[in-house]
Order: structure tokens, then C-alpha cells, then sequence
């Protein structure tokens, strides 16, 4: 009897001890994943306070700030296109429309808007002149005047397509280009001053043109 007393208290004292090895062991488990959430609530903290943090110093769970992110494009674009940067936003000048009589409209700041757009008179005259299927004249002062009533409006998005078709450039969206006719191939291109790209654009359609007596006449002797 005395001997399977002390062979049980063996076993109690065996079965003791592993209990409080396995106890050690959650322990310290429940205290590293604890200090790995503070470790990760602490980089989260840092981050959302605005402050830059490297890439190693960031969790699996945690996100650039954004105001961060656009600060590092901004500082690339700067520093390996700063001509990017430097460009001032291109504003168009409000065609000024006028009433002549009631048969006429008159573009009265024309020129100034054609200088703006780096084009010439011609070019946009003939343009608006497909555009709108009416004659106009242009004065020496500059001004476009159109046998017809038209609106601001009306004018104002002709002249928004001519500058989307004949102005802008179609790879970085700028308004400072040029527009050159290759004097071999007869073509019209668009070139960039911004980004150098370079397109050819399609030549204005011949617009309205008023049948005269001439006209008349060599059509009947087409027909003859």
C-alpha cells in the first residue's frame, strides 16, 4: 500500500509539473501576440499621423497615406520632368458675339481669340465656316462677321471642337503646339511643344460657298 501511495504521488507530482509547463507555454504565447498587436497598432499610429514611414517599417495591413503618395509624385514629376510642372493652365478667351442688323452676327474679338489658340485667321474662318454652313468676311480689324443670327453659345463650342481637333495634343493634353503642313507630303501635323509628339490631322472640308451666276452657268454646261 505504502508503495502505490508513493507511486501515485510520483505520477501528481509529473502530472503537476507539465500542467505548469503548459501553462507557461499560453503564457507566453498570449504575451507575444499581444506585443506583436501593440508593435502593429503602434506602425499603424505612426502612419495615420500624416508622418512618411519606409516601406519596411509598414505591416501587411497598413496603407500609404494618401496625402504621402501624391507629395512622392509630385516630388518625381518634379524632379525628372519638371517642364510637367512648370506649365500654367491654358485658358481660352470668351468669343464676344454682336448683333449686326438682323441678318448678320459679327465674332467681334476673332483675332484675339486666333492669337490665343496660336492659329491663323484664315484657318479658323475656314473652319468655322464648314462648322457653321454659312459665309462670313473678315474685316481689317479682325473681326469675323456671318450672314446668319447665331448664339454665344453656338460659337463658342465651334470654336471648343477646332481647338480639340487643330490645337491640342493628343498624347499630353496641352494647348502649346503648332500646327505645320509638310510642304513634301502636303500633310497637316499637330506638333507638341510640351512633349514633342506629333500628328497628322485632317485637312478642313471646304465649307459653304454661295451659288453665283458663274456657277449656275457651268453647271448647265456640264449638263449640255
Amino acid at each position: 500500500i505504502t508503495s502505490k501511495m508513493s507511486d501515485d504521488s510520483d505520477v501528481d507530482e509529473v502530472a503537476e509539473d507539465v500542467e505548469d509547463l503548459d501553462l507557461g507555454m499560453d503564457k507566453k504565447k498570449k504575451k507575444s501576440k499581444k506585443t506583436e498587436e501593440e508593435d502593429g497598432s503602434t506602425r499603424r499610429a505612426v502612419t495615420s499621423t500624416g508622418t512618411w514611414a519606409a516601406p519596411t517599417e509598414l505591416g501587411p495591413n497598413d496603407i500609404f497615406p494618401y496625402a504621402n503618395v501624391l507629395q512622392r509624385i509630385y516630388d518625381s514629376l518634379s524632379e525628372k520632368n519638371p517642364e510637367l510642372m512648370g506649365g500654367k493652365k491654358f485658358t481660352m478667351i470668351p468669343p464676344q458675339v454682336a448683333r449686326e442688323g438682323s441678318k448678320k452676327t459679327v465674332f467681334v474679338n476673332f483675332k484675339d481669340v486666333c492669337k490665343r489658340m496660336g492659329r491663323t485667321m484664315e484657318h479658323v474662318m475656314s473652319y468655322l465656316n464648314a462648322e457653321l454652313g454659312v459665309a462670313c468676311s473678315l474685316d481689317p480689324e479682325g473681326r469675323l462677321t456671318f450672314k446668319g443670327t447665331f448664339k454665344p453659345k453656338q460659337i463658342e463650342s465651334v470654336v471648343r471642337k477646332y481647338m480639340l481637333a487643330y490645337v491640342q495634343c493628343q498624347m499630353c493634353k496641352s494647348f502649346d503646339s503648332n500646327l505645320i503642313k509638310d510642304s513634301v507630303t502636303r500633310l497637316t501635323f499637330i506638333e507638341c511643344n510640351r512633349c514633342q509628339a506629333r500628328k497628322s490631322v485632317q485637312a478642313v472640308v471646304q465649307g459653304f460657298h454661295a451659288t453665283n451666276k458663274a456657277d449656275r452657268k457651268a453647271a448647265k454646261t456640264a449638263k449640255a
